[in-house]
């Protein structure tokens, strides 16, 4: 049992989708794309084994001494002869290929093999990256085809990492064990060095500044817990991050019962350590989320209707209350079993839907879920059209009115009609390309017109401010 669901509710939810979307588009317009790249045979030259950094880090990823022990697996010898580029895709492969494999059987000293042995920072990151992937259970895990970078390093990158060091990109993949069926993709910038006639990755962010988008498995230590419809990872505790793995499973049934099964019955729950963190994750602008609780993304998706990552901003959700974080979790899964991350409906239905999901069988009246909106048109009447899409901008100083407006919209819908035809409207709606589709939509599902729907709604709210 909820032991608040007195208390005012401020959901302060997710963005409007088309955040997701343009983070999306942002993040595919800056992939590389391989362009008249080919491999070619290299000679693998025999040489001397140099020490993997390997043997400065213990299980928990502390330094060692450099040769307290010899790396599990040979270095890869840097090739000598043939055409450079082809000679460092072959050299970037074949390392990136055994880091993959590592990944796929756990073997934590095959990985850091790779790993140059003077850069002693890019080792202890390294660990942890490999074991946050362990933590996350991910399978299928393979790199695409490197792309080598011919621009040079600034000169006091060069100094540090040597005359021999270059940079690649290539795209790494992977998907969960169970539950997420999508995968998660992420080009990292490596960089490559030469020790000694064997080559090193030396680093896997080159040049990405601290404004760029990054996932939270390569930039933070993470625990994760698997709930039975989800997935929680972040920077907290266990036993924080049981509770919203909690949480998680019962918004997802509680989706569900409105809803249908036809979904995969999963989410993903990133919680970062900050806001600051949060909205690099997401790949917006600094200090634009303090009003929003959780966001989905479709950030790493290779399609963006698939999103299924709820990324919590730890500053707000853990100030709305434990009702709060369950409608604010079952809205967000709303959007990841509707696939609302791109969508030409309305976005006050968008919202609107989530959160007539979110508040469904709360117990709570409405008086309390839409407080604000219904004490204005108690003051100052009905207003003339639904909320537009601005108004469901995070910085928009009436977020909240919005918000409840769309809900109550939903609501009369489900009032007027019934339950079943806000599915057939919502469904409709989504597939609707233009205003006259989404004008047919009304006429089809609702018997009524645009207008004669806001006249309708605008009657409800009236009568309805009456008991705020």
């Amino acid at each position: 049992m909820i032991g608040d669901s007195a208390q005012r509710v401020r959901r302060r939810a997710a963005p409007r989708r088309r955040f997701a979307a343009r983070t999306l588009a942002a993040l595919v317009a800056g992939i590389l794309l391989v362009s008249g790249v080919f491999a070619s045979t290299v000679a693998v030259m025999t040489g001397s084994a140099v020490p993997s950094a390997v043997g400065s880090l213990d299980s928990r990823g502390a330094t060692r001494g450099a040769g307290d022990l010899a790396p599990a697996v040979r270095p890869t010898l840097a090739a000598r002869s043939g055409h450079l580029t082809a000679q460092r895709v072959a050299v970037a492969e074949d390392l990136l290929g055994r880091q993959a494999a590592a990944i796929r059987s756990g073997d934590r000293r095959a990985y850091l093999a790779t790993v140059d042995p003077r850069a002693r920072a890019f080792a202890a990151t390294a660990a942890r990256t490999f074991d946050n992937l362990q933590r996350m259970r991910v399978r299928q895990v393979h790199f695409g085809t490197p792309v080598v970078d011919t621009r040079g390093f600034a000169p006091a990158r060069r100094a540090a990492l040597g005359p021999s060091a270059w940079v690649a990109s290539a795209e790494l993949s992977f998907r969960l064990a169970a539950g997420d069926t999508q995968p998660w993709r992420t080009t990292l910038r490596m960089v490559f060095v030469d020790r000694d006639g064997a080559s090193y990755l030396a680093g896997d962010r080159e040049g990405q500044g601290p404004d760029t988008s990054l996932p939270l498995w390569l930039t933070e230590r993470i625990d994760v817990v698997h709930g039975e419809h989800s997935m929680v990872a972040g920077s907290a505790g266990r036993d924080e991050l049981r509770r919203f793995a909690r949480t998680a499973d019962l918004a997802v049934r509680r989706v569900s019962e409105v809803w249908g099964r036809r979904w995969d019955q999963y989410v993903v729950v990133l919680v970062p350590p900050s806001q600051t963190q949060m909205e690099r994750l997401i790949g917006v602008d600094s200090h634009t989320q303090t009003a929003v609780a959780a966001v989905t993304t479709s950030v790493g998706r290779p399609d963006p209707a698939l999103a299924s990552h709820i990324v919590v901003n730890p500053h707000t959700f853990d100030q709305i209350g434990s009702l709060g974080r369950l409608v604010v979790l079952t809205h967000e899964a709303t959007h990841v079993a509707s696939h609302a991350t791109v969508s030409g409906m309305p976005v006050w239905l968008s919202e609107g839907f989530a959160d007539y999901v979110g508040f469904h069988r709360s117990g709570l009246p409405s008086a309390v879920i839409a407080h604000e909106f219904l004490r204005d048109v108690h003051r100052r009447g009905a207003p003339d059209a639904l909320p537009s899409g601005a108004e469901f901008d995070p910085r928009a100083r009436a977020l909240d009115e919005a918000y409840e407006s769309a809900w109550t919209a939903c609501r009369y819908v489900a009032y007027h009609w019934d339950q079943a035809t806000l599915l057939r409207f919502y469904v409709a709606m989504d597939g609707a390309r233009t205003k006259a589709d989404q004008e047919r939509v009304y006429r089809r599902v609702l018997g009524t017109s645009s207008d004669r729907f806001v006249q309708g709604w605008r009657a409800y709210v009236r009568e309805h401010s009456d008991d705020d």
